[in-house]
């Protein structure tokens, strides 16, 4: 019997002939046929017959060990891709990595530089920045301290200039000795005490003097915990509602004239808060030229801008006292919206005008 695709194969025991190593199509059938010592499939051809054999056996073998000794090193190879592909590594050749080595001439230089970021609204509040009072805040706190604790005006106050504070307090509001607004003013008066007069192991509170300098620290440590009104300490809230029943006349607001009998009675009676003109500027930057009633609402909105304000011209700027700088306007002249052509003083760059003031 022949196959059809190669040559016979009955003459395997003669020995002169063998089998070609590149037909591998027949050899597995071939070793079931060995193992087994069963007939194979007929497409195998003679080899089947010789199957009992001692000699086509040993043939057999031979053939086998020269297939996989010539598929060796390649074998080898798949088996190690295989195993880098498992571990996620490549193993390269020897033969490889040279030639990739000398055949690479490119050189990567990787540059590296710092690049300055400004900090966010929410970050810039971790940033570790000393908190300081403006000059605007500090002028207003001042100008507390000298004209309404520092009643003998040398420079420092005491445990008794806060008792004398809260009696003319309750002199001007008209309050009894038993009162529940006294009451409530006299606890208030003894945490403003605690808070600002600090005194050390075994020294006196009514020898302690408050300077200007510690009453500014003070505040500062004291603001830098605040950034909205609502973050103001319980004695810093108590001490405005009570600044603010003081002022009330008994219609849930503060008018015009009962605020400037308040500057009369602690910063003077001929101050300069005390004429018309300025009172009537002070009272439209805390009703907003009249729009709002100074009830307790915008009272406390404007004594939150006079702790909290850093810049001149916000509604409580001259809560308790003119400071700051003083807005100035130029003089704006309307006659010339009525005048004629021939009256009107036409520019010429030939000429020097006369005009001194803006036309709108």
């Amino acid at each position: 019997m022949t196959s059809n695709n190669s040559k016979p194969l009955n003459s395997v025991g003669g020995g002169s002939k063998h089998v070609r190593s590149h037909s591998l199509k027949s050899f597995p059938a071939v070793a079931v046929a060995v193992i087994d010592n069963r007939k194979p499939p007929d497409n195998v051809g003679g080899v089947a017959a010789a199957g009992s054999d001692p000699q086509t056996t040993m043939k057999i073998t031979s053939t086998w060990k020269q297939a996989c000794d010539r598929t060796r090193d390649r074998t080898k190879q798949l088996l190690r891709r295989t195993m880098s592909w498992k571990s996620n590594t490549i193993i390269m050749q020897p033969e490889e990595r040279k030639s990739e080595e000398s055949s690479s001439t490119w050189e990567i230089h990787v540059w590296a530089s710092w690049m300055k970021r400004y900090a966010s609204e929410d970050e810039s509040k971790t940033l570790d920045i000393p908190f300081k009072l403006s000059p605007l805040q500090e002028e207003k706190l001042l100008i507390f301290f000298k004209y309404y604790l520092d009643g003998d005006c040398d420079g420092f106050v005491f445990e008794h200039d806060f008792h004398q504070f809260a009696e003319k307090l309750r002199r001007f509001a008209d309050w009894s000795p038993n009162s529940d607004e006294y009451i409530i003013l006299k606890q208030v008066l003894t945490e403003l005490i605690q808070v600002f007069i600090q005194c050390e192991s075994g020294q006196s509170v009514a020898f302690t003097s408050l300077s200007t300098d510690d009453w500014l620290k003070i505040w500062c440590q004291t603001l830098s915990k605040c950034t909205v009104a609502s973050d103001m300490p319980l004695w810093l809230k108590y001490f405005q509602n009570i600044l603010y029943k003081s002022l009330d006349s008994g219609k849930g607001e503060i008018e015009k004239a009962n605020l400037q009998r308040f500057y009369c009675t602690f910063l003077d009676s001929n101050c300069e808060e005390a004429k018309q003109v300025v009172i009537d500027v002070i009272y439209d930057s805390l009703t907003s030229n009249g729009d709002f009633k100074l009830d307790r609402d915008t009272w406390g909105q404007c004594f939150a801008n006079w702790l909290l304000g850093t810049k001149p011209n916000g509604c409580g700027q001259w809560l308790f006292g003119k400071c700051g700088p003083t807005p100035e306007f130029f003089p704006i002249d309307y006659s010339a919206m009525n005048s004629t052509v021939d009256t009107r003083d036409t520019y010429s760059h030939k000429r020097r005008s006369d005009r001194h003031s803006i036309v709108v």
